[in-house]
């Protein structure tokens, strides 16, 4: 899978990049054709180039109302947009590959495994399509039981569309819909649809290995004589374990302090009832991580569950998923790092398991690379618009690099620096944590031998 320009080879990760931003412009110019629009649409070419960035980069933000500006058709397009960033271009290129039956080199083979999260290559491209066939499924699945509710709301044929839309939508963690409200605030009193959105952010968010691993797993229950919970989960990966157990406790927590600092707040769920504000809060924390729906203004929330909220988005998802940040394991092996620390062990510890130093290093840099890009980003916004709310530039920056999409507007009262500023942020964050992993994958290691040094901490 080289391409070469002239006589220099690009890399891998340059061409994920690159790929990505392609996809963005090709279907900004599509989105741009006036056979898409709606009648009253009177908006320029930028606007759908902004809104193509986002819906390539599933971040949320950026955008033009996917209903008030395209028609059927172009909220089609915007679909396919939304489904190819969700799954990756780099899947999308390298099934096309295994269809016009060429052979990926092994380094090919071996970087791309790491972006997919697996620690094998073997039937690599079964597993590709394995998430397709995944994908698909949950998607039908989840517009199923969202038609339940949109048919009797919008009728058949517009209720099943919209049912479609929002459920590939919530699956790519992308925060997009295709409905007249503000996000799904109008829908803060439906568990039906608030818990469906949920899980299907969860499970787009969770990552692939994660899910086949736990369906190869309940697969072996049933089969299993007698059947035992214990044994058939016994030996489930620590890659799963670490994604489970911190996605669990993340969202747990997280569910805990939106209770906790919005109970009363008449502006968010202070009015509702107790069954309401958890179930407002399980989906507000859910959809904070990395895909954007929203059940309450956040214009009004407390200024301690928007900084909340700001965590959450930079710690995203798992790896191989649709999600987006940092990863819930990149987090896990710092917090697994400080304990280690602190209990004066040598090596990194999770499940009686030591992490290869490679991996914390990685962890390490990728943690760095976010927080360096969000804070020059965030300076640079906070610079050139000194009379912007600063909390509000944080907060959609950090939206913007965690590719979660709750948004502010703040964009709108950007100039071209600070607009710019923010699409590089929203493609970085998408395709920057797998771009980076994978150029340092690429380099070759170096063995170094100097004489050991010290430098006081604290």
């Amino acid at each position: 899978m080289a391409i070469t320009i002239g006589n220099r080879k690009i890399s891998t990760s340059l061409q994920l990049t690159l790929s990505f931003v392609l996809v963005a412009f090709i279907g900004s110019l599509v989105l741009s054709l006036p056979i898409f629009h709606q009648p009253s649409t009177d908006v320029g070419y930028f606007d759908h180039l902004l809104t193509a960035i986002s819906l390539v980069c599933v971040s949320g933000m950026a955008a033009l109302p996917i209903a008030e500006t395209y028609n059927l058709a172009g909220q089609v397009i915007a679909l396919l947009l939304i489904q190819v960033g969700g799954l990756g271009v780099i899947t999308i290129l390298n099934v096309g590959i295994f269809y016009l039956n060429r052979r990926l080199s092994l380094q090919d083979q071996y970087l791309l495994q790491q972006s997919l999260s697996r620690d094998t290559n073997r039937n690599l491209m079964d597993f590709l399509l394995s998430i397709y066939k995944f994908t698909i499924s949950a998607e039908i699945i989840g517009a199923l039981i969202i038609m339940y509710d949109f048919v009797p709301r919008f009728g058949f044929a517009r209720g099943a569309f919209n049912a479609l839309f929002l459920s590939i939508s919530s699956f790519s963690n992308s925060g997009f819909h295709n409905l007249y409200t503000d996000s799904l605030e109008g829908f803060y009193n439906n568990p039906l649809i608030l818990l469906t959105v949920s899980f299907l952010v969860i499970s787009g968010g969770i990552g692939f290995s994660v899910w086949f691993e736990l369906s190869e797993r309940v697969g072996k229950y049933i089969k299993s004589r007698p059947r035992s919970l214990k044994l058939a989960f016994q030996h489930l990966s620590v890659h799963t374990r670490i994604v489970l157990v911190f996605s669990g406790a993340i969202i747990t927590l997280g569910t805990v302090l939106f209770l906790a600092a919005e109970w009363s707040n008449p502006n968010s769920i202070g009015d509702m009832s107790p069954g309401l504000k958890l179930l407002n809060a399980f989906f507000n924390t859910t959809n904070t991580r990395t895909a954007g729906y929203t059940s309450v203004n956040y214009f009004e929330l407390n200024p301690f569950t928007k900084l909340s909220s700001m965590v959450q988005t930079i710690i995203g998802g798992a790896p191989g998923g649709t999600a987006g940040g940092i990863k819930v394991t990149s987090f896990a092996i710092l917090v697994l790092l400080f304990k280690s620390e602190v209990q004066s062990y040598d090596h990194v510890v999770a499940f009686k398991r030591i992490i290869p130093s490679r991996i914390v290093k990685q962890a390490v840099i990728i943690v760095l690379f976010f927080v360096i890009l969000l804070f020059v980003g965030y300076g640079a916004i906070l610079l050139t618009h000194p009379h912007l709310n600063s909390l509000d530039i944080l907060f959609e920056t950090a939206n913007a690099l965690g590719s979660a999409g709750i948004s502010f507007n703040t964009i709108d009262y950007l100039n071209p620096f600070g607009v710019s500023i923010m699409v590089v942020l929203m493609i970085a964050g998408r395709v920057g944590p797998i771009t980076l992993l994978l150029g340092i994958l690429q380099r070759r290691n170096r063995e170094i031998h100097y004489a050991e040094t010290n430098i006081f901490l604290g």
